[in-house]
């Protein structure tokens, strides 16, 4: 209410639920077919919100349909990443996730790599190969 008696804008994040990267998918995959599936977005809007090409995302979405003929499994988790952090091109989306995963919730290699299905050895080199890309 107060929101709309200030005309503030209301802040509408669109948090990705990080279950859904525990499915051997590629990050945007994943990303791509959770926007587009559940949240019913177009590949237009996928690409603005993650600052991508339209055909780039139409792409990705195929590539998961491919290599998953089931439905993408969205589970209830503690942890939701902004969609919004995907829009850096300067770093791929696994290194934007395990760096907001690391740096937001101070998790271990190993924490992540649970979270995300991967080796730890994996989430450790894609962290070490943010920071030097930062730098």
């Amino acid at each position: 209410i107060f929101n709309l008696i200030e005309k503030k804008p209301i802040s509408k994040e669109i948090l990705i639920p990080i279950s859904i990267f525990e499915v051997g998918l590629s990050p945007l995959e994943a990303v791509c077919e959770y926007l587009k599936e559940e949240l019913d977005f177009n590949y237009t809007k996928i690409a603005s919100l993650l600052n991508r090409d339209s055909r780039t995302i139409w792409t990705s979405y195929n590539n998961a349909l491919k290599k998953r003929k089931e439905k993408l499994p969205v589970k209830e988790s503690k942890i939701s990443v902004p969609a919004s952090i995907f829009k850096n091109r300067k770093f791929s989306v696994l290194e934007l996730l395990v760096s907001y995963l690391k740096d937001n919730f101070n998790l271990r290699y190993s924490e992540i790599a649970a979270l995300l299905n991967r080796d730890e050895r994996n989430i450790w080199s894609v962290y070490n190969r943010f920071k030097k890309k930062k730098k």
